[in-house]
Parts: C-alpha cells; sequence; structure tokens
C-alpha cells in the first residue's frame, strides 16, 4: 500500500502545478505529522547535525560491541552494510581492506598501459614551486609516464581524468561492485548531468591532491591500486579554521566548490595561523585498500610513492538529503519547486521528484558539455 501511495506522490513537478494555480509548499498546507524544521528541504536550507550523528556513532558502537571514542580510522574486513550504515556511514571514515584485491584493476600495471593505452591521451596537472602553481594538459599517456620519476616535494605531475576509464568499457569493468554502494541514488540522475563514476588517479612521488570538500558534499571512495596514500581528514565544522573559499564547481548540474588554499601537508602557518588549531585524522592507505570519507569531511592525499587510484562517490539514504541542498545552492533547483508532500516519501522517492525539477535546459547544457570533454580528448592515436 505505501509503495502505491508513493508512486501516486512521487510524479514530477509538473504535478504540483495545476490550472495555472500553485501547488507547492507555500501553499498547500503541511500535515499535521510533518514538521517545519527543514529537515527535508522543503522549508529552510538543510543543515547536518554532525554532533548527533556522532551521538547515534557512540550509540551503535555500544550495540555492535566496538571500541568507543575511537580517535582513529579503522582498517576493517567483512564488514556488514548494516554495520556500515550504523558506524560508518554519514558519520565517520572507515578503511575497507577485503574489496579492491579482488578487483581485475588490482593487476594493473604502468607496461600494461603503456603498451595497451601509451598514444591515447589523458588530462592531467603539473605543479611546480607548490600546490597552488598548476597548469593543465590533454596530452598521450606516455608522455605522463615518462615524467614520473621527475618529481620532488614542491613539483610533480597528477593525472586525474574522470573519462578515461568510461569511455573504454573493457577498463571499466575491471573496477568490481561492492556492497557499500550497492545504494547509490546517483543512478537516478539523467545521463546528462550524473557524475563519472571512476575517475583515474595516477600520480607521481610527492604529488597531492588540494585540501578540498568533493562536488555536491557527497561521500567519497578512493581505493589504491598500487602505491601509498598518506591522507588527512579534517572533521567537519571548522571551514574558518582551513580558510575555505568558495567557487562554481562548473558542472551541468551547477554546485558550489568548496576549496582551501592550504597544503596540509605544508602548511604556511605565517598565512594562515588559524589551521593550527584544526582538528584531523591522519591515515595510510595501501594497495588493495579502500577509504570511504563521509559527508562534510575536507580532506587531501599524499602520495608517499607513485601510486595509481580509482575514485568514486556514493548517494544514499544517509547523505542524499545534503547533496540535494548543495544542488539547491547551485541554482540547478528552486525551493519553491517542493512539494509539501515531499517530505512524506521514502529517500529513493525524494530524489526522483527532486531531479524532475531539473529543467530540460540543464539537461541540453550537459549533454553539450559532455560532448565538449569528449572531444577534447578523443582517443584519437597520437603518432
Amino acid at each position: 500500500m505505501r509503495k502505491n501511495i508513493n508512486e501516486a506522490l512521487a510524479l514530477n513537478c509538473l504535478t504540483t502545478v495545476a490550472a495555472g494555480k500553485a501547488t507547492s509548499h507555500e501553499k498547500t498546507k503541511v500535515p499535521k505529522t510533518l514538521t517545519k524544521s527543514g529537515e527535508t528541504l522543503v522549508d529552510v536550507p538543510y543543515q547536518f547535525d554532525f554532533s548527533a550523528a556522532l551521538r547515534v556513532r557512540e550509540e551503535n558502537l555500544e550495540l555492535y560491541q566496538r571500541p568507543q571514542h575511537l580517535w582513529t580510522v579503522e582498517k576493517r574486513s567483512g564488514l556488514t552494510l548494516e554495520e556500515f550504515w550504523d558506524i560508518y556511514d554519514g558519520k565517520w571514515p572507515v578503511i575497507i581492506t577485503d574489496v579492491v584485491r579482488h578487483w581485475p584493476a588490482f593487476n594493473w600495471t604502468k607496461e600494461f598501459f603503456i603498451q595497451k593505452y601509451g598514444k591515447q591521451r589523458v588530462t592531467f596537472k603539473a605543479i611546480v614551486d607548490g600546490i597552488q602553481h598548476v597548469t593543465g594538459y590533454v596530452q598521450p599517456l606516455e608522455n605522463f609516464i615518462s615524467t614520473l620519476h621527475q618529481s620532488n616535494i614542491n613539483t610533480w605531475n597528477y593525472l586525474e581524468d574522470e573519462i578515461f576509464l568510461l569511455q573504454r568499457p573493457e577498463l571499466r569493468k575491471d573496477i568490481g561492485d561492492h556492497i557499500y554502494a550497492s545504494e547509490n541514488f546517483f543512478s537516478f540522475f539523467p545521463f546528462e548531468i550524473r557524475p563519472w563514476d571512476a575517475a583515474f588517479l595516477w600520480g607521481a612521488k610527492h604529488s597531492r591532491s588540494t585540501l578540498h570538500m568533493d562536488p555536491y558534499n557527497w561521500t567519497a571512495i578512493s581505493a589504491v591500486l598500487s602505491g601509498v596514500k598518506k591522507w588527512k581528514l579534517f572533521l567537519p565544522g571548522q571551514d574558518h579554521l582551513l580558510y575555505v573559499q568558495k567557487t562554481s564547481c562548473g558542472f551541468p548540474l551547477e554546485c558550489v566548490k568548496y576549496n582551501s588554499p592550504l597544503d596540509a601537508f605544508d602548511p604556511d602557518l605565517k598565512h594562515y595561523p588559524k589551521f593550527g588549531r584544526a582538528q584531523y585524522l591522519e591515515t595510510e592507505l595501501l594497495p588493495g585498500e579502500m577509504l570511504i570519507i563521509p559527508a562534510g569531511w575536507f580532506h587531501q592525499a599524499y602520495n608517499a610513492d607513485e601510486t595509481m587510484a580509482i575514485s568514486s562517490q556514493l548517494m544514499n539514504r544517509n547523505n542524499y538529503l545534503i547533496i540535494l541542498e548543495e544542488i539547491i545552492k547551485g541554482g540547478s533547483v528552486k525551493r519553491k519547486k517542493l512539494p509539501a508532500h515531499f517530505n512524506t516519501l521514502m529517500p529513493p522517492d525524494q530524489v526522483k521528484l527532486f531531479l524532475s525539477c531539473i529543467s530540460k535546459k540543464i539537461l541540453k547544457k550537459g549533454k553539450e558539455l559532455t560532448e565538449v570533454v569528449l572531444k577534447m580528448v578523443s582517443e584519437t592515436q597520437v603518432s
């Protein structure tokens, strides 16, 4: 019966307008069983309560008979999906040790890529004299590989290509599935605006990411195939200590991009003195391990050796409201379009209804942008 009710309600944004009369939350009486706290986006901007999430985590740690008050990133194997949802997802980072080793991609080597794909083009960035001095390139993969030995603490090259694997199904299938992403609402997104889900990362020794939070504040997943990644993971609510800068993410489905000018592995405390008070976790990700970083955690990765990895993202029951709020901030969906019955729907139906509010103009923009990117990094052989 519940399913039928949801099917009747979760049609699309167009069902909230009849005969020119708006029936959005502004003119529809909200059922008395619903609060007006803004928890489900209809009333005011959604704000994730990290303190409440930590309290739930502490209760569930006791329920699962796990050690309490761990100020660390645990390495787990045999972790059930239910325990993942209850203790870690949306609450605390965790490293999974028994997934990546079973992927065919775990056997990828430098020689394999030189032989099979050396002439094909990839996107990578070159950093010279510090993390803020970046130049982007689109060149044959073999050109990038030839530079990997030319790195030091201030200068390196870093391949970060979001479509290389997706353009090559024979490589994409080498990346296995895992239960922790079995519920992923990104699968509901129209193809034109769906985030690419298998970014290929290959960095020289000393290479590193910026200190950032991922687009749409999604849950980030990083799987190391070879090499070693060191991480610094910052607890939510410390933006002021990280000197966070907000810009446009430039995606077809616009969002706010959150970056810090700091290099957490070489901080300039003279220019950024507040950073010295920031609280963070440190961990090391070894070959065959996968790190899952919850929404709201700023993070930076440092490749202690030449490192090959895959990154992806997750949107599920524990973070979907955070992601939808970020999309609203980007301006692609207006809060006033969300009908009152949005609050009564199950999470998957809320996401589907929300996506129906995205205009055809934005979908067209997404398609055009994808075509431009694909043309720029075409598979054309380079002699």
